[in-house]
């Protein structure tokens, strides 16, 4: 069996991750070793998370099954993110296929180059220690990062934030059991056992997604496409920086 919530799994809320899943009495553990690409195409895959434009993109059996509501000041099941550091220059990237650190990005600026890091951890060291100029950082990360780390995001000036998007949904293979999926999880999310885990992870609910409810997302995407096209392929920070 394959299950994780790989999508906020920082290491101060990992125990929070692991409260949420034992409330679910789906059994096992979360799955830490596997990358979220490897677990989508897993055919023992019970859940894990995705960013709205890997339902598009990573080519991938999954479909998503319900979406987190955040503790943040936007419609439900959505989710933003701050552009961090300044306007212009290097840009650091999460992923060329996220959301939240591209898309979201080039909606309100106009970097110069993209720098690809693996996280927003990483894109905001690389922009802490002047590797990169600037980044767009998934607003719960930030505040994660912020409440729990706070020397990671110290001397990083927020701009503003980006237009809202449906949030990173619960993901599963396709023709799975959905409707147990949608109850076990929607369960953990409002069990009084799980109530400090849910506030560690900024959650207050789940609320059931389709494709459909991602269009948006890959509308953004196709807007700012062209743009990306123009930056050719981006540079990977060396591992001794990430």
């Amino acid at each position: 069996m394959t299950a994780a919530f790989p999508w906020y799994d920082l290491p101060s809320v990992r125990w929070a991750n692991d409260a949420l899943w034992k409330e679910t009495g789906l059994g096992g553990e979360l799955d830490r070793d596997t990358p979220p690409d490897a677990q989508w195409r897993s055919p023992d895959l019970v859940v894990s998370q995705a960013c709205g434009l890997d339902l598009f993109l990573a080519d991938a059996p999954i479909e998503p099954v319900l979406a987190p509501v955040f503790d943040l000041d936007c419609e439900d099941g959505c989710y933003y993110s701050y552009l961090v550091g300044s306007r212009s220059g290097v840009a650091a990237v999460n992923a060329m296929t996220s959301r939240s650190g591209l898309s979201a990005l080039l909606t309100v600026c106009q970097p110069s180059s993209l720098l690809v890091t693996g996280s927003h951890a990483a894109s905001l060291a690389a922009v802490r220690d002047g590797v990169a100029d600037l980044a767009c950082i998934d607003a719960v990360t930030w505040h994660i990062l912020e409440r729990d780390t706070p020397s990671l995001v110290a001397g990083v000036p927020v701009l503003e934030r980006t237009g809202p998007a449906p949030a990173p949904p619960f993901v599963m293979r396709k023709a799975g059991s959905r409707d147990l999926l949608v109850r076990r999880i929607t369960a953990a999310m409002r069990a009084p056992g799980t109530r400090m885990a849910r506030r560690a992870l900024l959650l207050r609910n789940v609320v059931p997604v389709t494709m459909d409810d991602y269009a948006p997302v890959l509308a953004e995407y196709r807007a700012v496409s062209p743009r990306v096209a123009e930056f050719g392929p981006a540079r990977k920070v060396p591992p001794e920086i990430a």
